[in-house]
């Protein structure tokens, strides 16, 4: 069960990954936007046929590249850490950057492009729309440099 657990904790955070942007197609594509906190977040949708920040527009092909060989690795690696309680954290990290990685793949294969629907702005400048796959690899991301900085395995 424990070999499995990394799998169905993945497939689960993609499936809600999935749901977020299911509900976004059905329900908030026909009206655009919705408010939620004036001048501070929505709900607002958006095709993303690039990369963060809508960089990269139209190199599809590029991102699924990356995103399969970004997953490989970091499923290489997560059975190659050792087992401890600080390197848990790592495994973590790394299913949360497999699921938001894969979340994304699914789109770019199936749709063309990314469904975002976050919408931040701060001091009256707008930032980055994005989705719950981009929460994950930026968590997750986040999650692994500690790790690394931080675990004695590493230096």
């Amino acid at each position: 069960m424990k070999k499995i657990q990394p799998v169905i904790y993945t497939v689960l955070l993609i499936i809600l990954d999935q749901i977020v942007k299911f509900i976004c197609l059905e329900k908030l594509k026909p009206i655009g936007s919705v408010k939620i906190i004036e001048n501070f977040f929505y709900l607002t949708y958006v095709e993303n046929r690039g990369a963060a920040f809508g960089m990269l527009q139209g190199a599809r092909w590029i991102f699924i590249a990356i995103a399969l060989i970004a997953s490989i690795i970091c499923g290489v690696y997560y059975t190659k850490l050792p087992k401890n309680k600080f390197l848990t954290l790592g495994k973590i990290s790394l299913v949360l950057i497999i699921s938001g990685a894969l979340g994304n793949l699914i789109d770019r294969l199936f749709r063309a492009y990314v469904v975002d629907m976050f919408h931040f702005i701060f001091w009256g400048n707008d930032f980055a729309v994005f989705n719950v796959a981009d929460i994950l690899v930026c968590v997750g991301t986040f999650l692994l440099a500690i790790v690394i900085i931080f675990s004695e395995e590493h230096k």
